[in-house]
Formats: structure tokens, C-alpha cells, sequence
């Protein structure tokens, strides 16, 4: 399936005493586009230096694997997430994140979107959420979080990488995919879906949920709005490679060429044929 989406919002809420922290999205907001696919909230609980560099580390770790890993042709496979996971984790092991005898190098909170070819895939670690919204029918999709923070590399000397994945194939016009860096202090599920259901703009509608926050004094958040879906032809998708290579071919420059060629030898048989007659008559 091949995904139009409206140009995504993006957020980062801070106050004056936030300013700073370590949380970190992809894309940035200026760099957002309605071509964007993949959508990364990164949130660390400490607020030291080292904090923001592990933070920092993730975000890019990730983007990274799965931007290397992932063919845009084919749907999304889980382990290429799982791979970004421990390729962060193996970032984060290279980082000296001792300070004062507390190993905080686990402590960063991932969520994760990405629209393919096969639908939409779903990924947090630690607080932060990631939700499908539909207007008319609800939360179709909350992800699921832990009580902790995001068990990436040594978590108080225990090796763990753990995530709460999900890929949903229904993806409808008119869904809402939100990211954001905590879920504590988020609107009712009703009131989310009365929101989303709203005549009202993208951007009040992030507002209002940026608003609604407990904690709102920092906020990283992305709301994906999606425009249209559009289902690509089954017969064509069961080709091998090679074939829809030569299908696209065939259709499109070649094809052209061929035409035009087709054409100018008619012309040609017709001006021979003409030019017979013609001198056959002046004779």
C-alpha cells in the first residue's frame, strides 16, 4: 500500500527550566515533510550532560539502522528494529555514562513509527507512547509501556533490550498516528477520539493535546495525519523483481520509444507508397 499523508506537526514544549534536557525527535520540525515515513521520539530521564549525549546516541542509532536496514519497496520487517535496538544499545555500551556511581545509560524512552509498504509499524521502549487514532471508531492502537524507562544496554549492570512492537495493516484515510515523549497525563480515550474527530485544524488538535498533559512542561511529540491509502495491484506485487523492472520499463520511457518508432515507419511506408503513385502519374 502507498500511504499520502498530510505535512506532519511536530512539537517541542519546553519551560524555561527545561530548556535543554535531552529529548530529541526525528525529523526535526523543520525538516518534516508530507514525504516523511519515519517518526522517532527519543525522552532520558536524568538531566546531566551524559544524559543528553546517551539520549542524542539513540536517536541516531536508530534512525540510522533502520534507514540502512529497511528496502522502502518491501513492508517492514520487525527484526530491522530489533537490530536498531541493539545497535543503540551497543552505541550507549561505548558512552561513559558513570557519573557519581550511577550508570545511567538505560534510561532512554523510545517511539517509534514508520509507514511501509505493508502497513504501519508500531515500537516503544520506556514511557513513551505511540497511539492509531480514528475518528468515528476510537484508539484503534495504544502501545503498551513499561513502568520504567527503556531497558536499552546495562540497566544497573543487567543487559536487557526489551520493546513493545505492533504492525497494523489496516490503515485507514483519516487516521491519526501520534508520538509522544510520556504517557502520563493524556486526554480520556473519548475525549481524544471526539478531538480527532473535530472540524477543527492539525494544529489545534496537537495543541489541545499538548495542553492536556500532567507533566507538560516538556513535550516531543508528532502527529501524523493520513491523507489517503492507496492499495497496489496484487497481481503486480506477486511479480518477481526482475518483472516489475521490465513491467516499468515497458511501460514508461521504452514504451514511448517504441511507439515513436512504430509511427515514423508508417509515415515512411506511406511517403514511399505516395511517391510511387505520384511519379507513376507524372509519367
Amino acid at each position: 500500500m502507498i500511504f499520502k499523508i498530510a505535512t506532519p506537526l511536530s512539537n517541542c514544549v519546553e519551560t524555561a527550566s527545561s530548556v535543554g534536557k535531552g529529548d530529541y525527535i526525528y525529523p526535526v520540525p523543520d525538516a518534516v515533510s508530507a514525504g516523511s515515513r519515519m517518526f522517532i521520539v527519543c525522552d532520558v530521564k536524568g538531566h546531566y550532560e551524559i544524559d543528553e549525549v546517551a539520549c542524542r546516541a539513540v536517536l541516531h542509532a536508530v534512525s540510522d539502522a533502520v534507514s540502512i536496514g529497511h528496502d522502502a519497496t518491501k513492508p517492514f520487517e520487525e527484526s530491522i528494529f530489533y537490530d536498531a535496538l541493539h545497535s543503540a544499545s551497543d552505541v550507549l555500551d561505548s558512552i561513559d555514562c558513570d557519573d557519581g556511581g550511577k550508570i545511567r545509560k538505560g534510561d532512554v524512552a523510545v517511539a517509534f513509527a514508520l509507514l511501509h509498504r505493508g502497513g504501519c509499524f508500531f515500537a516503544t521502549t520506556g514511557r513513551a507512547q505511540v497511539m492509531l487514532v480514528r475518528p468515528g471508531e476510537g484508539i484503534v492502537f495504544r502501545s503498551r509501556n513499561f513502568n520504567d524507562y527503556a531497558k536499552l544496554g546495562d540497566v544497573n549492570s543487567e543487559h536487557r533490550i526489551e520493546a513493545s512492537v505492533r504492525n497494523i495493516t489496516d490503515i485507514r484515510p483519516g487516521d491519526y498516528i501520534y508520538l509522544s515523549n510520556d504517557q502520563g497525563g493524556i486526554m480520556a480515550d473519548d475525549e481524544i477520539t471526539r478531538l480527532m474527530t473535530d472540524d477543527m485544524s492539525d494544529e489545534d488538535k496537537l495543541r489541545h493535546l499538548t495542553l492536556a498533559t500532567v507533566s507538560g512542561s516538556k513535550r516531543r511529540e508528532h502527529l501524523v495525519h493520513v491523507a489517503d491509502v492507496q492499495k497496489e495491484d496484487a497481481e503486480f506485487e506477486r511479480l518477481p523483481q526482475k518483472k516489475k523492472l521490465k513491467s516499468r520499463v515497458l511501460s514508461g520511457p521504452l514504451f514511448v520509444a517504441v511507439v515513436t518508432a512504430l509511427l515514423a515507419l508508417w509515415f515512411m511506408f506511406v511517403f514511399a507508397v505516395a511517391s510511387y503513385f505520384f511519379d507513376r502519374i507524372n509519367s
